[in-house]
């Protein structure tokens, strides 16, 4: 599935250099190099970008390559905790339930639609590309800035995404590539 034909996909490649970079990362905070951390934390946040467009410009975007991507966005959306953590001494205690809700919000919504439609129901409403953005932009935001307020934000946005999402189950939507909670339902 990386393979094309003889070549390996190049999007796929890049998709897979995002998940490889959570280790070092970590290790980078660990020795205490916080900036080298976050230079190649931005550096495989932006290979989010990169990928699809590659995908999309070398006509070799698949089915595979697309949930590859989702699935390494979530383990490194997730891997973005422990991240914050270590770059912001403190920060768990001075904002606990923004960051549950930023990292375990999702993780409760994921297993309440699957309890509800029997699948990962994993839309792209312009509120979770929104929350995406916040979240794989907050700790650059917040090292620049100083503002711990950016944090909030992107817990707010999330949390306000994932609800949107069940109302969006609830009301019968499958359509995954509805822009919002509010797009007309297909009935059968």
């Amino acid at each position: 599935m990386l393979y094309e034909g003889a070549g390996l996909k190049l999007a796929n490649l890049v998709t897979l250099t995002r998940l490889a970079s959570i280790l070092p990362i970590l290790l980078l905070l660990w020795a205490g190099h916080v900036r080298t951390a976050l230079a190649l934390y931005v550096v495989a946040a932006l290979t989010d970008l990169v990928d699809g467009w590659l995908a999309r410009c070398s006509g070799t975007a698949s089915d595979f390559g697309a949930r590859l991507d989702g699935v390494v966005d979530n383990l490194f959306s997730l891997a973005t905790l422990p991240f914050l953590i270590m770059a912001f001494p403190g920060l768990l205690h001075r904002h606990p339930v923004a960051l549950l809700c930023l990292f375990l919000g999702p993780l409760v919504y994921l297993a309440a639609a699957k309890l509800w439609t029997g699948s990962l129901m994993m839309f792209h409403f312009q509120s979770a590309k929104l929350g995406a953005l916040l979240l794989f932009a907050l700790w650059p935001a917040m090292a620049v800035t100083g503002w711990e307020g950016w944090l909030l934000l992107a817990a707010a946005v999330v949390m306000a995404s994932r609800i949107e999402q069940l109302f969006f189950i609830a009301r019968g939507g499958t359509d995954q590539d509805a822009l919002h909670g509010f797009a007309r339902l297909e009935r059968k």
